[in-house]
């Protein structure tokens, strides 16, 4: 779709950050970098989620001196998801050979989608399909959906879905020397049979956000059983699903997550509000209608179309509207947040708030005002 979509059609190890924060998925609650799921965190990799307004302040001593710091915070990670064949290992990008590769961000639907396919050592050749929401229709949830299909090869394979509370704040290097470790861990566990769950809190600000997720295998013209199991360790909170791979046959795999704060009006935990909140939703495909649905509108009040001889100049207007939206948008209002100089993207100016929003005035002013009159 000309103008809509941002595409990248080989895979570069160097450029993988910035095509995160680039590839960035918000709704103005929450937003989550656009990290490759379940590859670990390293110099090319750096998954992250941060709220609106979830800031934290720590005393560092540096250099003999005490410094304190207020800090934008890396919440816990709900995008871990990978998968291996029996007997093989866990699937990392930057250790197979990769045969086809493509990343697209639909911009009018907020989908992110990556395609991969790839040789691993033992020579299995696999199609891996990768989609993921945050949900513009509901701020508290997000999704992600999979698609394995082996090219030529049959077997049971383990698909791991977890949620990690041991983050710390390591986005930016000239930071490292500063306290980082910002949460602290008050309930973690498993509800029924496929749901688990993290509650943390912020040491100083004294934030909580719990997350549930729950994970679900279905399969393309064929069934096959599935065998669950949960492991708990300090911080990280796991299910690990087994089940039988056939040749050239498709398993869907579906992670819903709920994320809700004690910032949020009208509740009483947020843990049983994300609990009760993902077992509302019966499938990605439902929540993904509602989402789009939802960006649709944001669209059609808010596209700007231009004439112009280069096409590209469209889709880079959209690419920044886009953006906006994934900081600031109709959920925000009712939200003790601005607007970041780098947004909900990452820690760079360790998510601090300047001036930035009088330079977007202009385009809330014409196309949502209300949200020119929530930031003053």
């Amino acid at each position: 779709m000309e103008g809509w979509k941002v595409s990248y059609s080989e895979y570069s190890p160097a450029e993988e950050r910035l095509r995160e924060a680039l590839c960035t998925l918000g709704n103005g609650y929450f937003a989550t970098r656009g990290a490759i799921e379940g590859i670990p965190e390293s110099g090319n990799h750096y998954p992250g989620t941060y709220l609106a307004g979830g800031y934290n302040r720590l005393q560092s001593e540096i250099h003999g001196k005490i410094i304190e710091n207020e800090d934008l915070v890396r919440w816990p990670d709900w995008t871990i998801l990978k998968f291996k064949p029996n007997g093989g290992e866990w699937f990392n990008i930057d250790e197979v050979e990769i045969k086809s590769f493509g990343q697209e961000l639909d911009l009018r639907e907020g989908i992110l989608e990556r395609r991969i396919q790839y040789v691993d050592k033992e020579q299995r050749e696999t199609l891996l399909v990768s989609r993921r929401i945050v949900s513009m229709s509901n701020m508290h949830l997000a999704a992600i959906e999979w698609e394995i299909t082996p090219i030529n090869w049959s077997g049971q394979v383990t698909v791991h879905s977890a949620l990690d509370g041991g983050v710390l704040n390591n986005g930016v290097a000239r930071y490292r020397e500063f306290n980082s470790k910002h949460l602290n861990l008050l309930d973690k566990g498993n509800f029924e049979e496929d749901g688990i769950f993290l509650k943390v809190m912020s040491c100083q600000s004294e934030i909580v956000m719990a997350q549930a997720a729950e994970t679900s295998v279905f399969f393309d013209l064929y069934d096959s059983f599935v065998e669950r199991q949960t492991t708990v360790d300090d911080t990280y909170v796991a299910q690990e699903l087994s089940f039988e791979l056939q040749e050239k046959k498709t398993a869907r795999i579906e992670k819903i997550i709920g994320l809700f704060t004690s910032k949020d009006k009208a509740i009483s935990d947020p843990l049983s509000e994300a609990k009760k909140f993902v077992k509302r939703i019966t499938s990605f495909a439902e929540l993904r209608k509602s989402h789009v649905e939802a960006w649709n509108e944001l669209w059609e009040q808010c596209d700007i179309i231009l004439e112009a001889d280069d096409a590209s100049d469209q889709l880079l207007l959209r690419f920044h509207i886009f953006h906006l939206f994934q900081t600031f948008t109709l959920n925000t209002i009712d939200l003790d947040s601005g607007i970041p100089a780098r947004g909900w993207h990452g820690e760079a100016y360790r998510g601090h708030i300047f001036w930035d929003e009088l330079y977007i005035f202009p385009f809330y002013n014409i196309s949502i005002p209300e949200l020119t009159r929530a930031l003053l």
